[in-house]
Order: structure tokens, then C-alpha cells, then sequence
């Protein structure tokens, strides 16, 4: 059975049950899968590229990678943390230079590998959206035309999205609330950053629409 790993942080990793509502969007993703495909969900909380490689945890999903399978990488929102010396990675040179690495040697094992940029985070001010991410995106595009991998542009559907909803309805998507909603968060939460249940299926349904107008579409879809 062929597998579609998914290596990324927190927006697209599993989460513990005393975390609930908190859903990252890999979880919601197996339903577009075609039968006799399996998702093996590798995003971690807190994760960037630089941690992800230095703690053995890629070299852990290599090991285990077949020829045939599908690998989407999504990385940016702990890279940006130029503050952090075991996360941050700069835009134009440690960024890409892992990305390009990770690629290679998943290439190297037969998989076929996809780069996400980060999905938007729900940052308003005065009133309107900003934006969050810088040139990490940008720098993922790069790191994909160099490595010879396609580069999915989650940034600015999400950003539009966010917009669409409006800056009170869009709360629905991520883990913005009032106290007394969830017995895990009796004070509520202001976290815009992280999705609810509603946010991961929004997110998973929009990756899966833009994987789907790949050229070389990626055969695990239904």
C-alpha cells in the first residue's frame, strides 16, 4: 500500500485529545485519498525546518519511505522565528537550502514530492488582513524550481478566504472563542493561528482542490 506523508507543523499536525477543538488540516485529508492509499501524518507541533532535520525526525520518515509514495511538505510558520536559534532559518538561504535537501533525498528514494506554503494566519489590523509570513513562501517557491518539485501556493487562497469570511465569522475557522464553548478552554482561547475542526476541513479542502490542478496530478486523489 502506497502512503501520503504529510511533514509539517502544528497547522497540519494530529493533536492530543485535551487539545480539542484544535484539528490541524492532515487529519481531515484522508478522506481524499483514493482506496488503497494510506495517510501517515509526520507534522509535528512547533516544527521548522531546521528542527525537523536536527532532532532525527526527517531522517525517521525517510527511512521509512517507498518508492511510489506521495510527500507534502509544509514548513514556514516556526522558520520565521528568527529569535528562536533551534527554529528560525533565514528566508533566502537556510530556508530553501533544507527544503531543497529534503527533496532531494526523498526524490532519491522514489517519492514524489510537493511543497505547501504556509497557510494564512488570521492576523487583522484596523480592520484588515495582513500579512504574516514574509518571504518564506516566496523562498518556498524558489527552494521547489530548484529542486524540480511542484510548490502549492496555500498562502494567498487562505488569506483570501480569511477575507471572505470576514474578521468576526472567520474566528469560526481557527481557535478564537468565548469562554464556556469548550471544556478543555473554560476561559475560551485567542489563538489565530492554529484551526478548529471547521478551519481543518476548510484548509484540507483547498489543498486537495490545488493538488488536484496539478499537471501531474498526484495519482493517491480521488
Amino acid at each position: 500500500m502506497n502512503r501520503l506523508v504529510i511533514l509539517g507543523d502544528s497547522t497540519a499536525a494530529p493533536k492530543r485529545e485535551e487539545a480539542r477543538p484544535e484539528t490541524g488540516w492532515g487529519e481531515a485529508f484522508s478522506k481524499y485519498l483514493k482506496p488503497g492509499w494510506s495517510l501517515d501524518n509526520r507534522a509535528i507541533n512547533g516544527r521548522s525546518t531546521k528542527d525537523v532535520l536536527s532532532r532525527g525526525e526527517f531522517e525517521a520518515a525517510l527511512s521509512v519511505i517507498s518508492s511510489g509514495d506521495i510527500v507534502l511538505i509544509q514548513y514556514g510558520h516556526n522558520d520565521e522565528k528568527l529569535d528562536d536559534p533551534f527554529r528560525g532559518t533565514s528566508a533566502w538561504h537556510e530556508f530553501p537550502v533544507n527544503l531543497v535537501y529534503m527533496a532531494k533525498k526523498l526524490k532519491e528514494k522514489g517519492a514524489k514530492v510537493i511543497f505547501l506554503t504556509s497557510i494564512a494566519r488570521r492576523a487583522f489590523e484596523k480592520g484588515k488582513l495582513v500579512d504574516t509570513h514574509g518571504d518564506w513562501p516566496s523562498a518556498m517557491k524558489y527552494a521547489a524550481s530548484i529542486a524540480g518539485v511542484d510548490c502549492v501556493d496555500m498562502t494567498i487562497p487562505t488569506m483570501l478566504g480569511i477575507v471572505e469570511k470576514g474578521e468576526e465569522v472567520s474566528k469560526e475557522y481557527f481557535m478564537n472563542f468565548a469562554p464556556g464553548l469548550y471544556e478543555n478552554y473554560p476561559e475560551g482561547d485567542e489563538d489565530n493561528t492554529h484551526l478548529r475542526l471547521e478551519g481543518a476541513e476548510w484548509v484540507a479542502s483547498i489543498v486537495y482542490e490545488k493538488l488536484s490542478m496539478l499537471s501531474d496530478k498526484p495519482e493517491a486523489l480521488i
